[in-house]
């Protein structure tokens, strides 16, 4: 029997379509064949008859183990232990998900089944990484009574499943792949786990900075980004400059032109060596320079030397990938990007009515574009398009669809099932709002281009020449779409009207400098720093680093990306501040801890790493080779340079003063000592007694405490600051009842320092009037 194992539940329905020419819609499919888990097919006459199970992951259905499955004592974090090192590193069914364990067990059971084994999942260094884990952990992987094939294929449609099904592969390049996947891993495992460890209990023993730090090869340069334009901005001094303008008098009126820069090069100062921009330091440098007959000269006259009027066309934007919705919406309406990803898994999850949301793709197969060409329509129809301005291209265009860039994952899209008018008006101003942007993008495919008139004079002034440009707009095409100025990515130059002109006419000049300051760079928004994210590498010189960031699409992955955001926000390292990104004093604490270790904070660790790991693909690496260098960086065979010695020795010579300053909690209600943060529970020094005093009979001499869990919420340290100096919380969103239910409230202190929660005022209820009820229990 053949068990082929795809990564998730759309592949496995592929295959089965392919294998049987089911009709049905895969909505339809998917609702009977989920609840078991998997398929069972027989006579598949692409396999040469047999029968087949096609069985699915959930994406990662296996995880490294933690370090206390590995040693009891490795569960208490304490530098006498670092560094944490596996003799062997063990697998164990990913945590957190009753669904994953349940699909495992399924996917194990028939794979102990099988003869032969097909790797179907996508065809990437994590796609093969996902099929090898699991055959690791379900015991199957190194059994010679099984065969294990490969399926190769960028598109599953149909014919292209059927002859990849046909013509099967040797599993030694996707094993090639895994293995540089795992390598990969237990790189990231090895970092993580000692690193946060190291730096929280360093923090600690110099600064008695409470708690636990996560320390990760994504996370932590991604603060640095942070840090690093926080710097710019406070290191900025403005600099003043003057470009030179000129206003032209002609017979039909007047027009205004920029000066073009001679092309030569500075001559002093940072910028020498550097392109000149047609800028000068002062009035009295352009005045010199205009007197000067290699650059201007005589200015009493002017002459058009060139006169050019073209139609010009531009398509409509590419589709959204996950990345770009998210910038797009935090821009438009400040949402961040976990909100973004939540209601898109909405819309594709329980309404079907969008894609599969965690796409880095701005491309579409052919064959969902054919898809989407029968459904036009419709989508006019939604967006009260009319019907006559739909246009089809003889050619699909490939600026938005590729099949072999849409194989793993296509761009965001609508499906064939439309929302209601009913269904759209219940939905909220965010969801509504994503849904329809979508559908743009979509609708935008099938519309005229836009069309604009553009006019390019060059003035003649001396020897200088000015450079003038007007764009008309002549037919909307796509734009139709979207309002004025709605659409927040557009690039297209400013509307212009320009006096009609012909080349050779004589014009009269006046020549004006223009006063400018340079501008400090903006703080992130958190579209921004996704965007910083996924760009990284872009900087770096050595071209070949910045091809490997390219192909690896920078910090993250689309998947990852808005959970690393948002953990950054949990952990109190960042703060959105009227949707800006800004550094607390724990993040830029951590921020100076780690600015000498490289590997932790820049970028371009990702850059090496992969590097290095891609030749393990290749050949030319070996994983025993790769995780050598950590575990020397981790201590082992060096004892002179390593983290730990970095670590200690750099975090004692820090200032914790600001920090110390900026988390002050307030004072205990109850005795007035200063609140501390201790491990689960916020605690006056009074109420707390070191594991020594205790095992001596002292006892606390103040009960006052707060959990740092409410109803499976974490609080953060400045909820726990406004409870104790406001003693109520801002509305808290997401508490959870027992049953499951989620309710919003305020955290208060009662007359008796307890923590209590107090319902949101309605509108129209009387100042004072609230309901309470204890809210003590953290879990």
């Amino acid at each position: 029997m053949h068990v082929i194992l795809a990564e998730k539940t759309s592949q496995a329905i592929a295959y089965y379509i392919a294998f049987t020419g089911d009709k049905r819609s895969e909505d339809i499919i998917e609702k009977e064949v989920k609840p078991k888990g998997y398929i069972l097919v027989k006579n598949v006459e692409a396999l040469g008859g047999v029968t087949a199970v096609i069985t699915w992951a959930i994406g990662h259905l296996t995880q490294l183990k933690e370090p206390e499955e590995y040693k009891e004592e490795w569960k208490q974090w304490s530098l006498e232990t670092l560094p944490i090192i596996p003799e062997t590193f063990q697998y164990r069914p990913i945590s957190g998900s009753k669904t994953a364990a349940k699909q495992f067990e399924n996917v194990k059971y028939w794979l102990e089944k099988a003869n032969t084994i097909v790797w179907a999942g996508d065809i990437d260094r994590e796609g093969s990484y996902i099929s090898y884990s699991i055959c690791l952990l379900a015991g199957v992987w190194g059994d010679k009574s099984k065969t294990y094939k490969s399926l190769w294929v960028d598109d599953l449609s149909p014919k292209p499943v059927l002859k990849g099904f046909r013509n099967l592969k040797s599993i030694d390049y996707r094993y090639k792949q895994a293995i540089e996947a795992q390598t990969r891993a237990k790189a990231d495992w090895l970092l993580g786990m000692n690193a946060s460890r190291a730096l929280a209990l360093y923090l600690r023993k110099y600064g008695h900075v409470d708690g636990k730090v996560a320390v990760g090869r994504i996370m932590t340069p991604t603060l640095f980004f942070v840090y690093l334009r926080e710097k710019e901005i406070e290191n900025f001094v403005p600099r003043t400059y003057y470009e030179l303008e000129a206003t032209f008098e002609h017979a039909n009126g007047t027009y205004k032109g920029k000066y073009i820069p001679k092309d030569m090069e500075y001559t002093k100062g940072d910028k020498k060596g550097q392109k000149w921009k047609g800028d000068c330091d002062t009035k009295e440098q352009w005045e010199k320079l205009i007197a000067d007959e290699r650059f201007v000269g005589d200015t009493s006259t002017g002459i058009i030397t060139e006169h050019t009027v073209e139609t010009k066309y531009s398509r409509s934007p590419r589709l959204f990938n996950l990345s770009g919705m998210q910038r797009y919406m935090n821009k438009k309406m400040g949402l961040d990007p976990n909100q973004v990803l939540e209601i898109l898994e909405e819309l594709y999850d329980k309404d079907k009515v969008t894609t599969y949301p965690r796409t880095p793709s701005v491309h579409i197969s052919k064959e969902r574009y054919e898809t989407m060409v029968a459904t036009t329509e419709q989508m006019a129809d939604q967006l009260g398009v009319s019907h006559d301005m739909i246009t089809f291209p003889e050619k699909a265009d490939g600026f938005y669809v590729n099949n072999k860039k849409a194989a793993v994952h296509a761009a965001l899209t609508v499906t064939e099932k439309f929302p209601t008018k009913e269904q759209l008006a219940s939905w909220s101003e965010p969801k509504r709002a994503i849904y329809i942007e979508i559908a743009k993008r979509c609708m935008a495919m099938f519309l005229p281009k836009y069309e604009y008139e553009q006019t390019t004079i060059i003035t003649k002034v001396g020897n200088a020449l000015f450079k003038t440009i007007g764009n008309v707009p002549k037919a909307e095409g796509w734009k139709v779409l979207w309002k004025e100025n709605e659409l927040l990515d557009s690039d297209e130059a400013e509307n212009k009207t320009l006096i009609p002109v012909e080349k050779g006419n004589n014009v009269k000049p006046t020549l004006s400098t223009v006063e400018k300051t340079t501008t400090k760079p903006p703080l992130y928004t958190l579209g921004t720093l996704l965007d910083a994210m996924e760009t990284a590498g872009r900087q770096f010189e050595d071209e070949e680093l910045r091809q490997v960031m390219a192909e690896t699409q920078g910090l993250g992955t689309e998947a990852t990306r808005a959970s690393i955001l948002d953990k950054l926000v949990t952990n109190e390292w960042i703060v959105i501040k009227k949707g800006k990104v800004h550094l607390t004093a724990l993040g830029r604490l951590i921020c100076y801890a780690v600015e000498k270790e490289k590997l932790l904070s820049d970028a371009k660790t990702t850059a090496l790493w992969e590097q290095s790991l891609r030749k393990i693909t290749e050949g030319t690496n070996t994983p025993e080779k790769f995780l050598g260098n950590i575990l020397r960086y981790l201590g082992v065979n060096s004892t002179e340079s390593n983290l730990f010695v970095n670590l200690d020795s750099y975090i004692k010579t820090l200032d914790f003063s600001e920090y110390k300053e900026s988390s002050s909690l307030g004072v205990c209600p109850k005795c007035g000592a200063p609140i501390k943060v201790f491990k689960k529970v916020a605690k006056c020094e009074n109420g707390l007694v070191s594991e020594d005093d205790r095992a001596k009979g002292k006892e606390p001499s103040c009960d006052f405490i707060i959990y740092l869990e409410v109803a499976t919420k974490k609080i953060t340290k400045s909820q726990v600051a406004d409870l104790v100096t406001k003693r109520k919380t801002r509305l808290i969103k997401g508490f959870k009842r027992k049953n499951g239910e989620t309710f919003d409230a305020h955290l208060i202190l009662n007359d008796n320092n307890e923590v209590a929660f107090a319902s949101p005022e309605k509108k129209g209820t009387k100042k004072g009037s609230k309901r309470t009820s204890k809210a003590g229990n953290r879990a």
